[in-house]
């Protein structure tokens, strides 16, 4: 039996241009263009897939996810949805009766959706657990609430303990308040002693992306663990979508050389990730200029430049690229100084995750290095606070999409899931629509906003592109039969829909995922 496919009877978005059909074979693209142009070169028992009059798009590319943090809010204690104190209280008090023992670790807790937005203290979760260790991630993952229990068995209050005392929140009257901010985290999460999910549940959380329409993804901070369960699914052909792993550059000591080396084509490591900021919820992304609505705070800068070249150095010599967390400008300058040295390299690039804020100083440095920038479309619409942190003319620069693409910066796509959604036809829609349904907007500017087509892009041809796949990511003569059937006629109507629009996802030619019902009809 061949293992071609001919596609056709709706719309093939390539990612370059419109046409009626594609034919596949051995999961890759073998043309794409007119019904008898794919008749011609169709081998003898191809399988003729119609489409019913729907769209057929390139397999969408999430380029920076968290794939166990993901599975962690997914499968554990989840805040996302509380919208009060009062509301985050009650569900910590019902999950430490639900789980009596050991640690509680609780994800996505946020003040700017809360009526009055203040922000949690230690005196408002010892009442509710006062004996056992709690941590509660903020929703960006960039500060965390802890009990005392916790701040007792961190050792974060120790002299000398964190670098920079701001990383402690305080009171006005100078005692902890339990909030840490950034590189103190790291002592709050080793009281967890979990060491992340396993392979049975990434593989899980690796449906979920492909019932988005999702087929390969860049994992961000990748632990040795998350390294070698993801490893193990792959050895055992239940690797779903393709993974390019960018590991935490603080652990790359830990890694062992076959921990690093190429596997199959499904999954690789990459590169390192490395936090030169925070973000702009607490207030922690490094900013030129002080925030409009904390003037004594510019944010907290991350890491020394001297200790990160010389890692980064190494990085690069184990055949690894840097992936540089920066959201305020002055983060993303400092970002384009460090990243010169991989300046017109093979292979993988270099990035700039999030590059949130991007004024016309920051441009000039990040135009000399040239990396590709990893933004949150949807960001768009979650930060639609954002003027009052920055006022209205600095969020005139912010999640700058149409700019940076003009200026011909690599500008990917991703969600950065769990700290913002997963789903990439929410973040499409930001990208074109720039204010959310009840008309909020981080930056409404109507010049930065992008066609369905543009917006597409982002998550397919330069996504893929940012993650060293260059073969990947659209529907051309030679790109990998990675591809999404929707539900819808147009890109219009798919961003319309108000959920995501897919009938069925196919990565390398194999089917991974179904909506439920009859799919997939043969012509």
């Amino acid at each position: 039996m061949t293992e071609a496919s001919l596609w056709s009877g709706g719309r093939v978005f390539t990612g370059r241009r419109y046409v009626e059909s594609i034919l596949v074979e051995s999961g890759r693209v073998l043309f794409a263009g007119a019904l008898g142009g794919a008749q011609r070169l169709a081998p003898t028992g191809v399988e003729r897939r119609a489409l019913g009059g729907r769209l057929l798009i390139p397999g969408i590319v999430d380029a920076h996810v968290h794939l166990s943090d993901l599975t962690r809010v997914r499968e554990g204690f989840d805040l996302s949805a509380t919208r009060s104190l009062a509301e985050l209280r009650d569900r910590l008090s019902a999950w430490a009766v639900e789980h009596p023992s050991g640690p509680i670790v609780g994800r996505g807790w946020d003040p700017e959706r809360w009526k009055g937005g203040r922000w949690p203290e230690i005196r408002d979760v010892d009442p509710v657990v006062p004996d056992r260790p709690t941590i509660l991630y903020h929703a960006s993952g960039h500060a965390a609430l802890l009990n005392s229990a916790a701040l007792r068995a961190s050792g974060v209050l120790r002299a000398g303990a964190v670098r920079d005392p701001a990383m402690i929140g305080r009171s006005a009257d100078g005692t902890p308040n339990g909030i840490l901010y950034e590189e103190a985290l790291r002592l709050a999460g080793s009281i967890a002693s979990d060491r992340g999910p396993g392979g049975e549940g990434l593989a899980r959380t690796l449906g979920v992306l492909a019932a988005h329409g999702i087929t390969a993804v860049g994992a961000m901070s990748a632990s040795p663990h998350e390294v070698r369960a993801l490893r193990t699914l792959d050895a055992s052909g239940r690797l779903a979508l393709t993974v390019r792993a960018y590991v935490r550059l603080s652990e790359l000591s830990v890694f062992s050389a076959p921990d690093l080396v190429a596997g199959s084509r499904r999954l690789s490591v990459v590169g390192v990730k490395a936090f030169l900021d925070g973000a702009f919820g607490p207030r922690t992304a490094a900013l030129r200029r002080p925030y409009s609505d904390d003037p004594s705070n510019s944010g907290i800068p991350v890491g020394d430049d001297g200790e990160l070249t010389h890692q980064l150095a190494e990085a690069g010599r184990r055949g690894l690229v840097p992936a540089l967390h920066a959201i305020g400008d002055s983060a993303v300058e400092r970002a384009a100084r460090l990243l010169r040295p991989w300046t017109g390299r093979s292979g993988p690039p270099a990035r700039v995750e999030h590059a949130a804020l991007t004024p016309p100083e920051a441009l000039g440095p990040l135009f000399e290095a040239r990396p590709a920038l990893v933004v949150q479309p949807g960001f768009v619409w979650s930060d639609s606070w954002l003027a009052d942190r920055l006022g209205p003319a600095r969020c005139h620069w912010a999640y700058a999409f149409r700019t940076l693409i003009n200026r011909g910066f690599v500008v990917a796509g991703s969600s950065d899931a769990p700290y913002d959604p997963v789903d990439p036809w929410r973040g499409l829609r930001a990208a074109v629509d720039r204010r959310d349904p009840s008309g909020r907007s981080a930056n409404p500017d109507p010049g930065e906003a992008l066609s369905p087509e543009e917006a597409l892009g982002l998550y397919t041809t330069n996504a893929a592109a940012s993650v060293g796949l260059p073969t990947y990511g659209h529907l051309e003569a030679g790109g990998v039969a990675d591809l999404v059937v929707l539900t819808t006629p147009d890109l219009r109507l798919a961003l319309a829909s108000g959920a995501p629009p897919v009938r069925e996802t196919w990565v390398a030619g194999q089917r991974v995922y179904a909506a439920p019902g009859p799919v997939g009809q043969q012509a």
